[in-house]
């Protein structure tokens, strides 16, 4: 009986350790920014994001590079983009129409994360919004820069497990 009441132990403790580790810290966006260039001949015709992303629930972090390039004519929305390598894990990312707001893949979007790594697929989705988390301008000649406002970095993104 001695047995039982230990293997009981052991397994109630293995489940409290289980639901305490099983909280997932938010994914941290470090940097991003988003470029669209003037409407002028002969102007580079391609739009641009880039992100950094890292996932602290690792025991070392590694921050995994994203971008994409579009055009107008193609907009980003639904694209799955894949991010840099990194160890043992692969992030990928899609830009979306926002969940409110006129949509515009360079001032108002949601960016849609993805990261495999163990035979499981974790998922999370975030807004992004000039005048809300995201600052910039765009200069006499109509090229606009945008970013992530230095406040709000590293920006939270809470993500799931699906499988």
């Amino acid at each position: 009986m001695m047995y039982a009441s230990n293997s009981i132990t052991f397994l109630l403790s293995c489940a409290a350790f289980a639901t305490a580790t099983s909280a997932l810290e938010p994914w941290l966006i470090h940097d991003l920014s988003t470029f669209s260039p003037p409407d002028r001949p002969g102007s580079t015709l391609s739009s641009i994001v880039n992100v950094t992303i890292s996932d602290p629930n690792e025991l070392t972090t590694v921050v995994a590079h994203c971008g994409a390039t579009w055009t107008f004519q193609e907009p980003p929305y639904g694209k799955v983009y894949d991010c840099s390598e990194v160890p043992g894990a692969q992030w990928a990312f899609a830009m979306l129409e926002p969940d409110d707001g006129e949509p515009s893949p360079t001032t108002n979007f949601k960016l849609h994360f993805e990261l495999h790594k163990d035979g499981q697929l974790f998922v999370g989705a975030e807004n992004f919004k000039v005048g809300d988390n995201m600052r910039g301008l765009c200069s006499a000649g109509g090229v606009c820069s945008f970013s992530l406002k230095e406040e709000n970095a590293p920006f939270p993104v809470k993500q799931v497990l699906v499988v």
